[in-house]
């Protein structure tokens, strides 16, 4: 019979999968209907978010397989788990987008030198209302499992930019046909590329949040500010009770684990008793956190040993 926990960590993967499920169907709706009326229209900016989405769509079918693996648990080749790919997965993710952003703003200013583009028609507006739809209803749908699951969030992340692409595209297509009636039309032709520039250098920022997250986690940096205020918490009120004021204590997380190493220096006459007390007392105040904790305690009479 399985353990609770380990019924609740299953249930939690499920709904992992299930998200990115959601996601990848609904991307590749949208990336289909993207790239087909961006071919059809003559539309960069839609051109540009149809393979970005369906560029999307390969990367969280990566994530779908990476859920499993993480799933498994540790193994007799890998004792530790395989946590480390929930990070670099998102990292792989997050280059991968910044590859896209950098090509496409290539090309948009190639466009531009050469003329503009055609004026949006209105199978464009038709694409633009839809990027704008179905990504804020994804978003709003993934918001619950992105609160336990960092690969749900990564895509979460993703939706709400493209929901801010769509309603940008949007807004920008009714300024393009205003224009056209007016002494501003050639400006028209400009505002489609231009509109890739602009949309690549919002969309830089979730991708390079997730180098940098995933740089931070492969190198074992010290996990956010909110995770280390917790593990602090838990050493002081533990140091208080117990009188033990030369403590030590380091922490770093990758993917789901949450890694917490506590030193102690103790009198010569601490005993076992004592120490498992302590650790009763660790394990209690920290398991509340949402994360797998992996908790280290060790107590010694030489201080040089912890330095």
């Amino acid at each position: 019979m399985s353990s609770p926990k380990k019924s609740a960590k299953s249930k939690e993967f499920k709904i992992e999968r299930r998200a990115l499920s959601l996601s990848i169907y609904m991307g590749m709706a949208l990336a289909v209907v993207g790239i087909t009326i961006g071919i059809i229209g003559g539309s960069q900016i839609v051109l540009f978010d149809g393979f970005y989405t369906f560029l999307g769509i390969g990367l969280t079918w990566m994530a779908m397989r990476v859920s499993h693996l993480v799933e498994e648990g540790p193994t007799i080749r890998y004792p530790y788990g395989r946590e480390a790919l929930v990070p670099l997965i998102i990292g792989i993710e997050g280059v991968a987008l910044l590859a896209t952003c950098t090509y496409a703003s290539f090309n948009a200013v190639l466009s531009i030198i050469s003329g503009g583009t055609a004026v949006p028609n209105g199978w464009s507006f038709s694409y633009a209302v839809t990027a704008l739809v179905i990504p804020t209803f994804i978003w709003w749908r993934l918001r619950h499992p992105a609160r336990k699951s960092e690969l749900v969030r990564a895509e979460a992340t993703q939706w709400l930019a493209g929901a801010g692409l769509g309603l940008a595209i949007l807004l920008a297509f009714i300024a393009a046909n205003i224009m056209t009636g007016t002494g501003w039309a050639l400006g028209a032709k400009y505002i489609d590329p231009s509109l890739v520039i602009a949309a690549c250098f919002i969309f830089v920022v979730p991708p390079a949040g997730m180098v940098r997250t995933t740089f931070i986690e492969l190198i074992e940096g010290v996990p956010d500010p909110e995770l280390q205020e917790s593990a602090k918490l838990a050493l002081d009120h533990v140091a208080f009770q117990f009188g033990l004021t030369d403590r030590h204590m380091r922490m770093t997380k990758i993917g789901r684990k949450f890694y917490v190493e506590i030193d102690f220096v103790v009198d010569a006459g601490w005993t076992v008793a004592q120490s498992d007390q302590v650790r009763h007392v660790l394990f209690r105040m920290l398991k509340t956190i949402p994360h797998d904790l992996w908790l280290t305690v060790e107590f010694t009479a030489d201080r040089a040993l912890v330095e």
